[in-house]
């Protein structure tokens, strides 16, 4: 038998720490699920997954209400593990995890909802504090303040007014943050490294494996690839040291959304416009509506855009189409404008060339 525990879920519609069966986790997320959706709202929480040892199986972050992709539990679960590519000896466990999750859900909650997968969060949907954005985002320039992670805000907040209560570990930790804050994450990476950690401190040192360049060791705290590569994707690195370490992290684990990722980045646009089987963020959602923009197939554009709720999607659609039209009345000034008329010539196609320039600014612009 299996069971889930959740943390970090703003709701109280589902307990945190509660030890679920399986089955009441995906009735519970069900249920969840449908009544924010219901009511225009949506929260997340981490959840892990257990065996009767409470061996830890897997773990992730369910979405509910209207960022949410997966109906329940189930369905995210089994579409993650199916597509986790394991070694040889490892995949009778992965079977076995699909045979229990099958066995141990209601038939009534198996059935896909369209709905689920009609609206797309407009951010990639994270538990991640300030800081920990800060070094997945790569805004570490920007100097931001992080909050609610060891109530570290109030440590700088009464740094001074504190300074005699502090002790030396806490000081340790302190600068350890502070480094951190100041792009120098080495040291609060040895002291997450040292001790046992909670979930929460567990996604952060993911995280700062990742901004340390550090791949492969984030992947080894998480059995989710998936979720690495699309941490990955969303790096503030140039086009080109990006598409290095998603090639490399192909390589060795290869997922569909990491194919997705990369195609995005090289802009073949055949192959994200065949795309159909992968976790739709808003980032992969928008580099479909920028293929169908940039293939002309207004039609798919704007149906792919209604699948989030992200408003820029949406913008980026309309500018393009007033973009194109106003390409178009100046191509048809520029027909009947006289041949003889050099000057007027000119002028119009000096703004054809402007306004192109601005529409592949919108097609590839963030």
């Amino acid at each position: 038998m299996l069971f889930v525990r959740f943390t970090d879920v703003p709701d109280t519609r589902i307990q945190n720490y509660e030890r679920l069966t399986f089955a009441k986790a995906v009735v519970a997320t069900h249920d969840l699920h449908q009544a924010l959706s219901e009511e225009g709202t949506s929260c997340s929480g981490d959840f892990r997954l257990f065996d009767q040892k409470d061996e830890l199986l897997y773990r992730g972050t369910f979405t509910f209400g209207t960022e949410g992709t997966y109906p329940n539990l189930y369905h995210q679960v089994q579409d993650r593990v199916q597509r986790i590519r394991t070694k040889k000896e490892d995949n009778s466990k992965k079977m076995w995890l699909l045979d229990e999750i099958e066995s141990e859900t209601p038939d009534d909650y198996k059935r896909p909802s369209a709905k689920s997968n009609s609206i797309v969060s407009s951010t990639y949907q994270s538990s991640l504090t300030r800081l920990q954005r800060r070094l997945i985002y790569g805004a570490a320039t920007a100097g931001i303040l992080f909050t609610s992670f060891f109530t570290a805000a109030q440590w700088f907040i009464d740094k001074e007014a504190r300074a005699e209560q502090v002790t030396g570990v806490e000081q340790t930790w302190l600068d350890a943050y502070e480094q951190a804050l100041q792009g120098e994450e080495s040291s609060l990476i040895q002291l997450l490294e040292r001790k046992d950690r909670s979930e929460e401190e567990n996604a952060l040192l993911i995280d700062l494996y990742l901004a340390e360049g550090e791949d492969q060791k984030a992947l080894e705290l998480t059995d989710d690839p998936i979720l690495i590569e699309t941490k990955l994707a969303g790096l503030d690195l140039s086009n080109q040291e990006k598409l290095e370490r998603l090639h490399e992290f192909q390589a060795s684990h290869p997922t569909d959304e990491g194919a997705f990722d990369i195609a995005t980045l090289e802009r073949d646009h055949e192959t994200v416009a065949n795309t159909k089987d992968v976790e739709w963020t808003a980032p992969r959602v928008s580099a479909k509506v920028t293929t169908y923009l940039s293939l002309g197939d207004i039609a798919s554009a704007n149906e792919w855009a209604s699948k989030t709720n992200d408003p820029i999607v949406q913008e980026k659609v309309d500018n393009y189409q007033d973009i194109t039209a106003m390409i178009d009345g100046l191509n048809k000034k520029l027909k009947e404008t006289s041949s003889k008329d050099t000057s007027a010539r000119e002028k119009i196609q000096a703004a054809i060339a402007a306004e192109e320039v601005e529409l592949q600014t919108i097609l590839y612009s963030d």
